[in-house]
């Protein structure tokens, strides 16, 4: 099998890095510059946004991910993709709308379910470790479908799940061709129907 061909992308990981470390550089010496610009309260706020924005900016150039998100219509096939790709059965699969908030898998060694506590959540949240491919599925069905019996009488923010698992692409780098320090990410968003996602 031929091995794809990846431009220099650690060279552009660090010319990306040091761009945004000149950026930040430069938004530090205006606002020394001119200190009383910056008491102004819309431009404190822009400034705050910033640097949220900066910090976000620097984590991710720190800790490169190669992601694949899945966007189309209600079972047209996303999670049953994501399933393929990463080499278990993790993303549940029915033939009605299955999939509500955002689905993310990361590659890891340890084995970590995550389901945020979303406002008023009428499924389990919490954190769970060691757990295995059968409760993973389990676990992250049972939010979706009560996030879709629940939504039918109300609004609700959609369940947002991270599992930290063995992702095959990632186990052996020749199955992916990516360089060493880029780590794998798959996204299984819901169907292009209405869905409240947080912001």
């Amino acid at each position: 099998m031929e091995k794809l061909e990846f431009p220099d992308i650690q060279a552009q990981l660090t010319q990306a890095r040091e761009n945004l470390q000149r950026l930040g550089n430069a938004v530090s010496e205006l606002v020394n510059l001119s200190p009383d610009v910056f008491n102004d309260e819309a431009i404190k706020t822009r400034l705050q946004e910033f640097q949220e924005a900066y910090e976000e900016a620097s984590q991710r150039l720190a800790n490169p991910s190669f992601r694949i998100d899945t966007i189309g219509t209600t079972s047209s096939g996303k999670s049953t993709i994501v399933n393929a790709l990463m080499g278990r059965r993790i993303a549940p699969m029915e033939a009605g709308e299955m999939s509500g908030g955002v689905l993310t898998l990361k590659h890891s060694v340890d084995r970590t379910l995550v389901i945020e506590a979303t406002e008023n959540a009428v499924w389990e949240t919490g954190e769970w470790t060691d757990i295995n491919d059968r409760e993973l599925y389990d676990r992250i069905q049972m939010a979706m479908h009560s996030y879709h019996e629940a939504r039918k009488k109300k609004e609700y923010i959609s369940p947002q799940i991270t599992a930290h698992i063995p992702l095959l692409p990632a186990c052996d780098a020749n199955l992916s061709g990516l360089p060493e320090g880029i780590n794998v990410e798959f996204l299984d968003l819901p169907g292009l129907k209405s869905v409240t996602v947080k912001n």
